[in-house]
């Protein structure tokens, strides 16, 4: 390689002073903290709500939409033996055999009426997260 010169450097030349494992114990235990929780959500066992007929889920979420009321839908799907958990989201609207959904999240998604097992209507306290 003519022509060229490479020059090392090395970060203690730099001024960079290692603190060793210490800098890394903060971010272990968050990291650890996250990862444990995201475990035992994955374990939690949720319990089937009552399972609404089509009727009364339709009815729900009519008034949800003329009334912008926030909801939470339990999915009549299983996973594990666990149900998962509730949606929480606002009607956006509906069309073609489909609900369209605005998620708490921010997400938007849609589903069917045969795929819901139960729908709650949601303080609007709770959705804006007003509650102190």
């Amino acid at each position: 390689m003519e022509g060229y010169n490479i020059t090392r450097v090395t970060p203690d030349q730099l001024g960079y002073k290692d603190r060793g494992i210490l800098k890394w114990q903060g971010m272990m235990l968050s990291d650890h903290t996250d990862a444990m929780k995201n475990i035992e959500d994955e374990f939690e066992i949720i319990e089937g709500k009552e399972e609404m007929s089509e009727m009364e889920i339709s009815q729900m979420l009519h008034r949800a939409f003329i009334n912008d009321v926030p909801i939470a839908i339990q999915a009549n799907a299983m996973r594990n033996g666990s149900y998962y958990k509730d949606v929480l989201c606002k009607i956006a609207g509906y069309g073609n055999g489909r609900i369209f959904l605005n998620v708490i999240d921010g997400r938007k998604t849609s589903c069917t009426i045969e795929q819901i097992r139960n729908v709650e209507m949601m303080n609007p306290l709770d959705w804006y997260d007003k509650r102190k």
